[in-house]
């Protein structure tokens, strides 16, 4: 599933993709996949910053995961994009 998300920030658009996929429930959820505590997003959206190359590179890590799990063509499509978004930012 797609949601218009294009002018949030990139930790933002890929919560909102992976939450409306099932990947994840909730920001405790995201954080955890950026190998971080469950309040770590929270309070990066809080304070108006953007997560550390290490979080993003665990974050990357666990999205290229579910690309290996995943069977459908599309989602795997806008799972790899998104890996390559981080990849720009990193």
């Amino acid at each position: 599933m797609l949601i218009k998300s294009q002018n949030l920030p990139l930790f933002e658009q890929v919560y909102e993709f992976l939450r409306a996929n099932y990947f994840i429930h909730d920001y405790a959820d995201y954080s955890h996949c950026m190998g971080r505590s469950r309040g770590y997003v929270p309070t990066l959206r809080y304070n108006g910053k953007q997560p550390s190359g290490d979080a993003y590179r665990t974050l990357q890590s666990f999205m290229s995961r579910c690309w290996e799990e995943t069977a459908d063509a599309d989602l795997k499509a806008w799972l790899y994009h998104y890996i390559m978004k981080i990849d720009e930012v990193l």
